[in-house]
C-alpha cells in the first residue's frame, strides 16, 4: 500500500520510516517524461518507481532516503523541489518529576521511540492547571506553587508531530517526590588542641531558599578515615556539627545530605560532593613548641651555666692567688673545688657561695 503525502508544509514532506512514500510532481505538464533527482543527482540509490502521473514512489523508505528531491521535465528543467523528512508518529512518553522544594515541580520526559521529527508538546496537571513548557530543545515543563496537600496529581503530556499525536498520563504524589538538593558550602576544619575533633558546617541548598515560607531541613552527616569502607553517621537539625571521634592524624572524607523535617514521606537529598579534611595534628605544633622552648629554656640555661662557670674559674683563680699569698689551707681549697663542681650542675649554688664570700 502506497502512503501519499502525510503533511506538506512549505515544500517539506513527511513520511513514516519503512512505509511507501509518494512524492508528487504537481506542476508537470507532460507527466510521462518526468525525471526525479535526489540532491541534484539523477541516480536514486534505492528501490522506487515513477507512476504514470509522474509521481515518485519510494518503496519501504529508510531513514537514509531523506533529502531534497526534485522533478524535471524532458529538457531537464526544474519543475518542483520537495524536502523529504522521515520518522515515526509519537508514542507514549517516559515522564519523571522532581520536587526540589515546596514551590516548584520540574517534569521532564523522553521518547520511548525516537521519532526523528520536530514535535510540539501540550502539558497540564490535574487536568486544568498548566505545566509551562521550557524552550526547545529541553523536554521539560515547570509547575509553580503546586498544591502539595493534594494526595494525587495527574500529569498530562501530549506530543504532536507531522505524523500524528499521542497523550501520556501519569499519576504522581508530589509530597512523596519532595527531595531537596544537596547541602552546599560544606566545610570541615580541625580544632587546635583536639586531635580527634572536626568542626563541620554547611548551608541550605539555594533552591530550598526560594520558598516563600521557610521550611526546616534536618541533615545527616557521614564521615570515615581515608581508606576505610565503613561510614560513621550522625544527624543534626542545625547546619553545623562537631565530630568528636575522628581518627587522630588521618585525613577524613565527609558528605552531608538533607531532608524536609516536616514531611516524613519526603526523600533524602543526594549526598553533597565528597570533602576531605584533616583533624588538628599536634606534630607540627609540638615540634615548634619543643624547638622554641628548647632554644629558649635550654639555650638560656646553658648560657647561664657557661657564664657562671667562667665566673667560677675567675673566682677560683683569684682565690688561688690569694691562697698563695695568705697561705690558705688545703682543706679550704678542696671545699672550693667541690663548690665549683656543684655549680656546673645547677649554676645557682656557686653564685650563692660567691655572694656569701663577698659579703
Amino acid at each position: 500500500m502506497s502512503l501519499s503525502l502525510s503533511c506538506l508544509i512549505s515544500d517539506v514532506q513527511y513520511g513514516r520510516i519503512g512505509s511507501n512514500v509518494t512524492l508528487l510532481c504537481r506542476d508537470a505538464l507532460d507527466r510521462t517524461s518526468v525525471e526525479w533527482r535526489l540532491n541534484r543527482r539523477s541516480v536514486l540509490p534505492w528501490q522506487h518507481r515513477v507512476t504514470s502521473g509522474g509521481h515518485l514512489v519510494l518503496v519501504h523508505a529508510e531513514h537514509a532516503a531523506e533529502g531534497n528531491y526534485s522533478c524535471h521535465d524532458e529538457q531537464g528543467l526544474l519543475i518542483q523541489t520537495t524536502r523529504l523528512r522521515l520518522g515515526y508518529p509519537p508514542s507514549l512518553l517516559s515522564i519523571s518529576c522532581l520536587v526540589p522544594n515546596h514551590s516548584l515541580v520540574l517534569c521532564s520526559w523522553v521518547e520511548s521511540v525516537k521519532t526523528h521529527l520536530p514535535a510540539l508538546y501540550h502539558t497540564s496537571y490535574s487536568q486544568v492547571r498548566m505545566c509551562v513548557v521550557s524552550s526547545p530543545p529541553q523536554k521539560q515543563c515547570i509547575i509553580t506553587d503546586p498544591a502539595m496537600w493534594q494526595l494525587y496529581h495527574y500529569i498530562n503530556i501530549t506530543e504532536t508531530n507531522p505524523l500524528g499525536s499521542q497523550t501520556t498520563i501519569i499519576q504522581v504524589k508530589f509530597h512523596k517526590l519532595l527531595q531537596p538538593d544537596p547541602p552546599e558550602a560544606v566545610t570541615a576544619v580541625g580544632m587546635v588542641g583536639y586531635p580527634m575533633r572536626l568542626q563541620v558546617s554547611w548551608t541550605n541548598p539555594a533552591s530550598w531558599l526560594h520558598d516563600a515560607v521557610p521550611f526546616p531541613l534536618h541533615f545527616q552527616l557521614r564521615y570515615r578515615p581515608v581508606g576505610s569502607s565503613i561510614w560513621s553517621t550522625v544527624e543534626s537539625k542545625a547546619s553545623a556539627l562537631l565530630i568528636t571521634d575522628a581518627l587522630a592524624g588521618h585525613a577524613h572524607q565527609l558528605q552531608v545530605r538533607a531532608q524536609d523535617e516536616i514531611n516524613p514521606d519526603s526523600q533524602w537529598s543526594d549526598w553533597s560532593p565528597l570533602l576531605q579534611a584533616w583533624p588538628w595534628s599536634g606534630e607540627n605544633t609540638t615540634a615548634y613548641y619543643t624547638l622554641t622552648h628548647s632554644t629558649n629554656d635550654d639555650g638560656g640555661n646553658l648560657g647561664v651555666v657557661i657564664f657562671l662557670s667562667l665566673f667560677a674559674v675567675i673566682i677560683i683563680f683569684l682565690l688561688v692567688r690569694q691562697w698563695r699569698r695568705d697561705n690558705v689551707t688545703r682543706q679550704e681549697l678542696t671545699s672550693m673545688l667541690k663548690m665549683k663542681s656543684c655549680c656546673s650542675r645547677t649554676g645557682q649554688c656557686l653564685l650563692a657561695w660567691i655572694m656569701s664570700r663577698l659579703f
